[in-house]
């Protein structure tokens, strides 16, 4: 079984879309305006998309999405201070580095670094 896509409910897609695109860099693709639905690029064929759901109030959850990044650091240096933090980027009990933020609505997003990338 394979992943195909994760789509979430958002409550202003402005919002949100301002949100992964100019702040975490997500490259926007497909957007479909009658249910205002917009997927982001992922590597390999899975994706990422946003729906605005009027209304749409989250609860707290321990819910998470990772994402495999080639450097958590550097992405942290380059978003710290427009995101909320949950866990700052530190070396996980299981040998993975790895930070996680919060977007608008509440969903919690893992930022895993590429075990490639350490050589």
């Amino acid at each position: 079984m394979e992943i195909q896509a994760v789509t979430i409910s958002v409550s202003d897609l402005a919002r949100s879309r301002e949100f992964y695109e100019e702040t975490l860099g997500f490259e926007a693709d497909t957007y479909y305006e009658p249910t205002r639905w917009q997927s982001y690029v992922c590597a390999g064929r899975a994706f990422l998309a946003i729906t605005e759901t009027p209304g749409h109030q989250r609860m707290p959850s321990q819910d998470i999405i990772n994402f495999i990044v080639p450097d958590v650091q550097a992405m942290w240096d380059r978003i710290r201070g427009r995101v909320r933090a949950e866990v700052e980027p530190e070396m996980m009990p299981w040998g993975t580095f790895k930070m996680v933020i919060v977007d608008p609505d509440g969903y919690r997003l893992g930022f895993i670094e590429d075990p490639s990338s350490t050589g």
